[in-house]
């Protein structure tokens, strides 16, 4: 079996992230998520979405590990 990829649309995308699709579009245009075109459609790969998230975390009020 082909290790296939989890191809995320606008609205999955958004829905995955917990974001409004206005935000998701702000942040594609910023250059902070990572997308593709295929044909006219802008579509999203789970692991940019996971980079995403990792991007922005944060440590919760200010404990260190």
């Amino acid at each position: 079996m082909v290790n296939e990829k989890q191809i995320y649309t606008d609205k999955e995308a958004s829905s995955y992230l917990r974001i409004s699709q206005v935000t998701l579009w702000r942040e594609r245009k910023k250059g902070k998520i990572t997308f593709r075109r295929v044909a006219s459609k802008i579509v999203y790969l789970k692991e940019d979405l996971e980079n995403y998230l990792n991007q922005n975390k944060r440590e919760a009020f200010g404990i260190q590990k």
